[in-house]
């Protein structure tokens, strides 16, 4: 039977139907409609084109689709792993959680993302103070969803926040915090997955905050306000959700910060040196003993080590299962292949021999934060050889049962089960095949994955995964080597990781149970303070067509008006309330449009806000002009500039009904809304950029409130730079003006009074 194809339901005569139904529409001067006008047989033929087209196109192979998309250089997304931010508390003594540890959240498994250091240490205190006033908000930082002003709505020079710490801290002892702000424009259920995709590097900060500890300077001899040491600050001086790491350089002294002054603390102070916020930081949550985690099981991972080649040489990884897990060390061989080297307890007691055996020491630290691997004097064992030579691979135990895949028989287009892995990920392993020697020893070969064989040569050792059949497909010797045959299992993992889809996608404080009993021991609690987000079941071949259409539609080079405004609006760190590009435009043209400045353009920007008239700080222009220059033609000169705002205010007579004499507010209220920068809600539009303000509007916007019989006397005054009036009293804008409301004087008259 055949198999049911998507094809185009309409038959050839409905396909005609309907083109004959557009004629009147179309073409109404089209009145003969009868089969011997050439028109309809034209019609006729289109429409048996059109249906022997998509015929055809019903019948395209899923194979063939993807290699289309292969020619676009689109390939469909993998699943992903969710991620998450972990909190960590009742810390007792000072532990390092390597990396990789793994924590539950009810039948998913998360491992840490990087080694952190735990000591007790509590974020007792905040206290936030401008020059108005001072507030205690740790009560608010205690609840996650409630924000507060880092540095008061105004967020000027001098405003502080302040941080307290349960204990004195010690001099170059290193404290990371992680800040969590409400960021304009991202939605805060996916913030950790944003935390990971911003490229900070392309970013200014709007405003310089320093931060200091109040400390003994030994060099007055009194105590004192004095910098600390700043290691890292992903946020950018609070401008992006991140970790802020420091150190104290001098020994700290307790002092009181009012309103928490019914005892001295430990303090930290954070002090805005340059004002500058479009938006100022509102933070969610300051947290200490954070880490990112991910929504994966590995049970094998390997990692690659560069030696000198020199006596004595030792190897530190600092991995969950290098750690808690099992370890195997390989060595590359010159022609590439690679060799087990056997574990001994110790070299003290092996005695010198002319040809040193291929052995490693073990060292396994009793603070369970790290794994040694050592190598001999070349005298009781052997030296590897320099390079990228030593590979590290670690295991959890079960993961024996597993790694071994099966023998090769040296035929073409060999297919292997994985009967017991549920990989979801199509990079989630990594395999070798083993070549027999002469002697009788394997040495063995890596392998590397491909989506297809169609650009496998013969001797390339490549191979297929297929995460939904969990099947390893090999080549046939014209497209992809085959695997060297054997009597014993020569084909075996050496990486393996389990994970990935939406189940990973989990809600705040469910990653709290510890899977490792030693780690468990330590009563150390954990948690995540928010959701799991970024998890994602692999896309299929009907959503990668989809996301192939779109993504052909998105702009990613800026060559017309809308180009530069639709990628000025995506700017990464900088929320972009409204832009407009003007063509043959720069800075300090006078007559624009008689004048003009080719090969130039210009992309008014205008931030989000909390003022009527928020204007870009020079941090912000700078991010939004790097990331427009990586996108512009070459012969491009772009220029990003801050609007100029003009403040227009309407003094209008108006004749009303006697019942609304005393709403003049109302009219006030309509005019505000008309004169406007920014977008409003429900879809209302703010000012068009550089647009005249024309009589007639006013006019329109004050026809518009109750009870108004008609406008008695009206005229609009005007302030700003570049702004003109007309002879009739229209106020005429700058190109790259924008207009606000200012104190507008209406007066209403009954009309019984007149």
């Amino acid at each position: 039977m055949l198999p049911r194809l998507p094809l185009d339901d309409r038959t050839y005569a409905e396909i005609v139907q309907q083109a004959r139904r557009l004629i009147p529409k179309r073409v109404p001067e089209w009145t003969d409609e009868n089969a011997h006008d050439p028109g309809i047989t034209f019609i006729e033929l289109f429409a048996w084109l059109t249906e022997m087209q998509r015929y055809f196109i019903g019948r395209v192979p899923d194979r063939n689709k993807r290699r289309f998309l292969d020619l676009l250089g689109i390939a469909p997304a993998d699943a992903s792993s969710a991620k998450a931010i972990v909190r960590f508390s009742n810390v007792n003594k000072a532990v390092t959680l390597p990396r990789g540890s793994k924590l539950m959240a009810e039948d998913q498994m998360f491992e840490t993302e990087a080694s952190i250091s735990l000591v007790p240490l509590v974020l007792e205190r905040i206290v936030t103070r401008t020059e108005r006033e001072a507030n205690d908000v740790t009560a608010t930082n205690d609840h996650a969803n409630v924000a507060f002003y880092a540095f008061g709505k105004d967020a000027k020079a001098a405003s502080k926040l302040y941080l307290s710490f349960d204990r004195e801290l010690e001099p170059q002892e290193q404290i990371t915090i992680n800040v969590k702000l409400l960021e304009a424009g991202v939605d805060m259920l996916k913030d950790a997955e944003q935390e990971f995709v911003v490229n900070r590097s392309a970013i200014s900060p709007s405003a310089r905050l320093s931060w200091k500890a109040y400390c003994w300077d030994e060099s007055s001899g009194s105590a004192g306000w004095m910098p600390v040491e700043m290691i890292e600050d992903e946020t950018l001086h609070l401008t992006l959700s991140g970790r802020i790491t420091f150190a104290i350089k001098s020994q700290m002294r307790s002092v009181t910060v009012h309103p928490a002054s019914e005892q001295a603390r430990y303090w930290i102070c954070a002090t805005v040196e340059e004002a500058g916020y479009e938006m100022p930081p509102r933070i969610r949550q300051l947290m200490l003993h954070t880490v990112a985690a991910q929504q994966k099981d590995t049970l094998s991972e390997i990692v690659d080590f560069v030696v000198d080649g020199e006596p004595n040489e030792e190897i530190h990884m600092d991995s969950y299962l290098a750690v808690f897990g099992q370890i195997r060390v390989q060595v590359k061989d010159a022609d590439g292949s690679w060799r087990y080297w056997q574990e001994t307890p110790s070299f003290e007691n092996l005695p010198p021999m002319d040809r040193p055996p291929s052995l490693f020491a073990l060292v396994r630290h009793e603070a369970l934060d790290s794994v040694t691997v050592k190598f001999s004097d070349g005298l009781s064992g052997a030296i590897p050889p320099p390079g990228q030579t030593v590979r590290v691979i670690a295991s959890e135990a079960k993961f024996d049962l597993y790694r071994q895949v099966g023998r090769s028989n040296g035929l073409p287009e060999q297919t292997f089960e994985l009967y017991s892995l549920s990989c979801k990920k199509r990079d989630a392993l990594r395999l070798q095949v083993g070549v027999l020697e002469p002697q009788g020893t394997y040495r063995w070969l890596d392998w590397t994955r491909v989506d297809e064989f169609d650009r496998s040569k013969p001797e390339d050792r490549h191979f297929i995964y297929d995460p939904v059949k969990r099947l390893i497909h090999f080549g046939n010797g014209e497209r992809g080597a085959i695997p060297e045959a054997s009597n014993e299992t020569n084909i075996v993992l050496i990486a393996c990781e389990l994970g990935g889809g939406d189940r990973g996608n989990v809600k705040p404080h469910l990653i709290t149970e510890w899977v490792n009993e030693a780690q468990k021991a330590l009563h150390i609690k954990a948690d995540n303070p928010g959701f799991a987000a970024g998890g994602a079941e692999a896309e299929t071949l009907q959503i990668t067509l989809q996301r192939a259409q779109a993504e052909l539609k998105h702009t990613f080079r800026a060559v017309t008006n809308e180009d530069y405004e639709t990628l000025a609006r995506a700017t990464p760190g900088a929320a972009v309330a409204r832009v407009h590009a003007i063509p043959l435009f720069k800075p300090g043209l006078a007559d624009y449009p008689r004048e003009t400045a080719p090969g130039q353009i210009s992309v008014v920007v205008v931030p989000y806000g909390l003022t009527d008239t928020p204007t870009p700080s020079a941090g912000f222009l700078q991010t939004v002009k790097r990331h427009l220059d990586t996108r512009r033609l070459v012969t491009t000169e772009v220029h990003v500039i801050p609007p100029v705002y003009i403040k227009v205010t309407v003094n209008a007579v108006v004749v009303v009904e006697p019942q609304f004499v005393d709403e003049g507010q109302r009219l006030v209220e309509l005019l505000k809304k008309l004169l406007r920068p920014l977008d409003g809600e429900h879809g209302i539009k703010g000012w068009t950029f550089g647009r005249s303000v024309y009589k007639g509007d006013i006019y329109s916007a004050l026809s518009l409130g109750n009870g108004v019989v008609y406008v008695q006397d009206l005229w609009i005054d005007a302030e700003g730079p570049h702004v003109k009036k007309s002879a009739g009293g229209d106020i005429i804008l700058p190109p790259h003006g924008l207009v606000f409301s200012g104190q507008h004087d209406i007066e209403l008259i009954s009309r019984t009074h007149l």
